[in-house]
């Protein structure tokens, strides 16, 4: 039985859909799936901000989309305040930015 190779990059176009709805994304545990607020573009005095000032931020906030079956007091809506060194950022194909979070490393629900 001859096997034959399969490039790399048939495998990253092939392996997962080129979209998925981040709606039916179930995390497992005790994470949540978060959709990431987008960072400011400018400071508060109006100064335009370059990417590099903004990229680096150590706190983030977005809204809970799902949360996995450990999870107890945090629910799917509401909007969080979590640090990036927690986080695992996901690429689901759709607009936004997700991640990953353990929801013992969320800092805050905001009401």
């Amino acid at each position: 039985m001859k096997i034959s190779r399969v490039s790399k990059k048939f495998i990253e176009n092939h392996a997962i859909a080129k979209t998925i709805d981040p709606t039916k994304v179930v995390p497992q545990a005790d994470r949540v799936l978060i959709r990431l607020q987008d960072l400011p573009q400018k400071s508060a005095g109006g100064v335009l901000l370059p990417k590099s000032a903004v990229k680096f931020e150590r706190y983030l906030m977005g809204e809970v989309l799902s949360v996995g079956a450990e999870v107890g007091e945090v629910e799917a809506g509401k909007k969080v305040l979590f640090s990036d060194i927690n986080a695992y950022e996901v690429e689901l194909g759709s607009p936004g930015k997700h991640c990953f979070c353990k929801a013992a490393d969320l800092l805050a629900v905001v009401e």
